[in-house]
């Protein structure tokens, strides 16, 4: 196989704008305490870890990078440099770390990454040239030609020269070449103008207003030129550029004028406040800019001029679409807001203070919650109700008390109202609630008790495991079915820590409570997070068995998908897949066995 690398056109700054002023929940955590929490996961041994590990400092590093959070980004990229320098990573870490500084950093650590194109693996030697080639700065660009000089292997050339390749393509424009940027857009050399619209957004470190006459020079430029060399100097926070930009919002051009507001967003203080807000209401792509733009605003001070204004309008469609700008900015301090908006007449308004209760609410919200829940009409609202309250208590430890708040809320409400909040705690999970939740079928009236055993059935691990067998195995009780279903569904969630003798005991114990054909199967293809060898051993004892051999053919290829368990255990484990291979039904399946099969 050539020795090849993947380019990305772009990738960082089509992704950039989405993320806006973002806030995530992640902020109250040191970053480098995350830093060591992920790096231990991504350095493990468990897959789940790993991947786990992975995606939390994706997106923290997307976070970092949003509008204003320079400080923050600065401080990702340094935790990833300095782990890299250390060198006592493994090869998942070091492939990810070099990942992230490739979308994230600006050149300084261009050397760094270099080192990592002389690494065993190589991985993380097509990580590290596609990170060169994918970051905006000249010094990549160095970095990448002083290893292709020195380079004598064929293969690690072609990367190398196909990666050099992709920024001749984007090739950086440095600060003195922005007046030439200029004299190009400025000329009738269609050829010359074409050349240089796609390598604005590569300008590094502009600044505007050191072109001379750049005002005049500016208006003068044709549409498309003026939107993309504003859209250039807004992702680069050339804030000597604003000027510009507002003039560009009353251009008829509508070209032009969306790359104003875009612009504003990312450059704009406190005056443009009232000019976005006053265009909030508009229609199509101008009012989903200026939407945008107000959730990108990153001032001290933005969101409570935007609480004002959300505050000042009467206007019930302009409160709405600020309650999503403000559910969009993740600001808690609109939380108010929001709660005040669940008594609003305007669906569309509680619909959104619904929402975004969710996305930023605290536990000090849920009575809020808890009361709208009581009064709320639409049942679509009543299941958002309780979505919202789940999702915020899923936001806090057992020791910052999760749960805590919704069961004082139980605790205060009349029978009819609890029976109707305490299969919500099922949801929630953790120590305290299930003794809560336990107390209250121990002791609660016939209605309390079925709504606690609800709760049970809802639950979000396997504590409540044995509860649930002592239902599921009584001979007689009606709710002996459900009880079996909801045993098999939370005992194979997630069989992570456990060992292989605890895993194996309890799929035989939720087999031994599966009296339905249906349920049987249900248990079969839920096998894989329990995966070990003393359960494929008991997934395979069904392969004969005509009502469960397809259920069973599924378990045998989801355990072989491990690449690592399959080697393990190839010569008991490669049989079963010719045995899926002959017996399946499903394609997907059969497909997979074989290429499972082929593996070296």
């Amino acid at each position: 196989m050539k020795y090849t690398v993947t380019m990305f056109l772009g990738a960082l700054f089509l992704c950039a704008p989405f993320f806006g002023a973002t806030i995530y929940a992640q902020d109250a955590t040191p970053v480098a305490e995350l830093f060591k929490a992920g790096l231990a996961d991504m350095q493990s041994d468990d897959a789940g870890r790993i991947e786990n590990g992975r995606l939390g400092w994706q997106t923290l590093c997307f976070e970092a990078g949003a509008p204003g959070r320079e400080q923050r980004k600065a401080e990702v990229i340094r935790l990833m440099a300095d782990a890299l320098e250390k060198g006592d990573l493994n090869v998942s870490a070091r492939f990810w770390l070099i990942r992230q500084l490739g979308r994230l950093d600006n050149g300084d650590n261009a050397a760094l990454i270099g080192k990592f194109f002389a690494d065993a693996d190589r991985s993380v030697r097509d990580e590290a040239v596609w990170s060169l080639a994918n970051i905006p700065n000249i010094q990549a660009g160095k970095v990448l030609e002083e290893l292709a000089a020195k380079e004598t292997d064929a293969d690690k050339t072609l990367a190398l020269q196909n990666a050099l390749k992709y920024r001749a393509s984007r090739k950086e424009v440095d600060l003195p070449q922005l007046d030439d940027i200029f004299k190009s857009l400025e000329s009738d050399d269609s050829t010359a103008c074409q050349y240089m619209l796609p390598n604005l957004p590569w300008l590094v470190d502009v600044s505007i207003a050191d072109v001379p006459n750049y005002q005049t020079r500016f208006s003068k430029l044709k549409p498309q030129a003026q939107a993309l060399l504003m859209d250039a100097l807004a992702a680069r926070r050339d804030r000597s550029a604003l000027p510009l930009a507002v003039e560009m919002t009353k251009n008829g051009d509508a070209q032009i004028r969306l790359a104003g507001f875009r612009a504003i967003g990312l450059l704009g203080d406190a005056s443009m406040v009232p000019l976005l807000t006053a265009k909030i209401r508009e229609g199509g792509d101008l009012g989903e800019t200026v939407r945008n733009s107000l959730v990108r605003l990153n001032f001290d001070g933005a969101d409570k001029m935007l609480l004002e204004a959300y505050e000042k309008t009467d206007d019930n469609g302009a409160k709405a679409d600020l309650l999503n700008v403000f559910n969009r900015r993740k600001g808690a301090v609109a939380v108010p807001a929001f709660e005040s908006g669940l008594k609003s007449a305007d669906e569309t308004i509680r619909g959104v203070s619904i929402g975004s209760l969710a996305e930023v609410g605290q536990q000090a919200s849920i009575p809020a919650l808890v009361d709208r829940y009581f009064v709320e009409e639409k049942k679509e609202f009543r299941d958002a109700i309780e979505k919202a309250i789940v999702q915020i208590e899923s936001r806090y430890s057992e020791e910052d008390g999760r749960g805590k708040m919704l069961c004082e809320e139980i605790a205060q409400c009349d029978e009819t109202r609890q029976v109707q909040l305490i299969p919500l705690l099922g949801r929630i999970g953790g120590t305290e609630v299930r003794q809560f939740v336990l107390d209250q079928y121990r002791a609660g009236k016939p209605a309390v008790k079925e709504a606690t055993f609800r709760a049970l059935c809802n639950w979000t691990d396997a504590s409540v495991a044995d509860e649930l067998y002592k239902v599921a195995s009584a001979s007689g009780d009606p709710k002996a079915p459900t009880a079996a279903r909801s045993y098999i569904r939370i005992v194979t969630l997630d069989a992570h820590g456990r060992s292989a003798k605890d895993k194996l005991a309890y799929v035989e114990k939720a087999m031994s409570v599966a009296k339905s054909v249906d349920d049987r199967r249900f248990l079969l293809t839920r096998l894989d997070p329990s995966r070990c060898i003393e359960v494929f051993r008991f997934a395979v004892k069904y392969v004969d068995d005509p009502e469960l051999e397809q259920a069973a053919c599924r378990a045998v290829v989801d355990m072989a998908n491990d690449t690592g368990f399959h080697m393990s255990n190839r010569a008991e484990i490669e049989p079963w897949l010719d045995k899926v291979i002959e017996k399946s039904k499903d394609n997907n399946h059969v497909e997979r066995a074989k290429r499972y099969k082929a593996r070296r």
